[in-house]
């Protein structure tokens, strides 16, 4: 039986378990009501009532392609001449040096209905290329234009015909602009003064598996920033007779003097024959010429100034004489082993009129050259090179030791270039 004491200590016990209860329930309620999960539950519910900003990714092209290429070479003159850097060429300019001829990064894709190609390039070979771009328009492209080796984009048309838009290789001639794709180092003088690069928009189609045919709508001669208010045209037509002959033949129309000056049309023509005799040797040849109205005549009139005093005795007309040149080069290459290849370039340039070529003497341009190429192969991607190159001119065109002038340029070229 619980006496008063008792009951009055049970009484208070329970009170205090009672408060102590309480207290627990408060803290117990205020973790779970600040809980990590409750938290994450509102963020939950904060995300989809939030707008969907997730980026949509973008699946890259399977034929998508990023690659590279460096040219260096080390060139010594045998004239020994007091000038740093060669004329009359855009490769391998500087004497007694080593130097990047050229470099470039590049990004291309091709896919059914789309293609495209970026490069950027620098060197040697781009500074002298490059050097005949109009410098003082405002907003042309002057500033960036020789670092732009290739941009274009295109699309396909039908089955076998393409469009493509901006800037892109040239068309004329048969070495490449890149060394890498040459049987020689250097390049002949009939590659060096056609278009390396041309600017506009050209259609592509093959006619047959033999036959295929470009047509081009070009700012002008080698410009991306044209020189005048027209626009050329170039063409080429390539029929592969079987596997061992291929025939092309490139043409190019257009006038190629400013704004302030008359026309002067200019039409080429570029024909080359392609011979494969076996795996190991083959030969080719390429023939050129070209004409160029000249710049104007003058008739002499002198009743002109009785007529009016204000006038010359000399009145200007536009010329009806055309200006020729002729470019012919012979390439042989033999492949001694699967790792050493032997080339040969002859070659010929005839300017005495000097329309490509402006020298001041009497015979104009007019030169001769010879090229012997000794190639290790076995670096591949990589290329090793050996070069000699002989060029003799009817007047006194090269530098020679101490600020003279000799009829013959001679060098040695070695050269190391490498795709990736």
């Amino acid at each position: 039986m619980l006496n008063q004491s008792t009951f009055f200590y049970l009484k208070n016990s329970l009170l205090l378990w009672r408060t102590k209860f309480k207290f627990i329930f408060l803290v117990f309620g205020f973790f779970i009501f600040f809980s990590p999960i409750d938290s994450e539950e509102k963020k939950e519910s904060e995300e989809l009532t939030k707008p969907n900003t997730k980026l949509k990714t973008i699946k890259i092209p399977s034929s998508f392609q990023f690659g590279g290429f460096i040219d260096s070479y080390y060139l010594y003159n045998l004239n020994l001449p007091k000038d740093t850097e060669r004329n009359y060429t855009t490769q391998a300019v500087r004497n007694g040096e080593f130097n990047i001829n050229l470099a470039y990064l590049e990004a291309k894709v091709e896919e059914i209905k789309y293609r495209g190609r970026i490069a950027f390039q620098w060197g040697t070979s781009v500074n002298a290329n490059y050097s005949g771009e109009i410098t003082t328009e405002k907003y042309s492209n002057q500033t960036s234009v020789k670092n732009i080796q290739e941009a274009y984009t295109g699309f396909k048309l039908g089955k076998d015909t393409w469009i493509d838009l901006g800037i892109f290789f040239g068309n004329i001639g048969y070495e490449s602009w890149i060394s890498h794709n040459n049987v020689n180092y250097t390049r002949a003088y009939a590659l060096d003064y056609v278009p390396y690069y041309s600017s506009g928009v050209r259609l592509t189609h093959n006619f047959t598996e033999k036959l295929s045919g470009q047509l081009q709508i070009l700012n002008g001669w080698q410009n991306i920033t044209d020189n005048n208010k027209d626009k050329s045209f170039g063409s080429q037509l390539k029929y592969i007779f079987n596997q061992y002959f291929t025939l092309t033949l490139n043409q190019f129309a257009g006038n190629e003097a400013p704004d302030f000056e008359r026309k002067q049309m200019r039409y080429y023509n570029n024909t080359i024959l392609e011979w494969v005799l076996s795996e190991r040797f083959k030969i080719i040849g390429q023939f050129d010429i070209g004409a160029q109205k000249d710049k104007q005549s003058f008739v002499y009139e002198p009743w002109l100034e009785v007529y009016d005093p204000s006038l010359s005795e000399y009145r200007e007309t536009s010329s009806k004489v055309y200006r020729q040149w002729y470019h012919g080069t012979i390439w042989m290459s033999y492949l001694l082993t699967p790792d050493y290849r032997m080339s040969f370039r002859i070659e010929r340039f005839y300017d005495p009129k000097q329309v490509m070529v402006s020298t001041g003497t009497p015979n104009g341009f007019m030169s001769n050259g010879y090229t012997i190429t000794f190639d290790f192969l076995e670096f591949d991607p990589g290329l090793l090179r050996l070069e000699y190159v002989y060029r003799r001119s009817a007047d006194f065109l090269f530098a020679y030791r101490d600020s003279q002038t000799s009829k013959k340029e001679d060098f040695f070229i070695v050269a190391f270039s490498m795709k990736f």
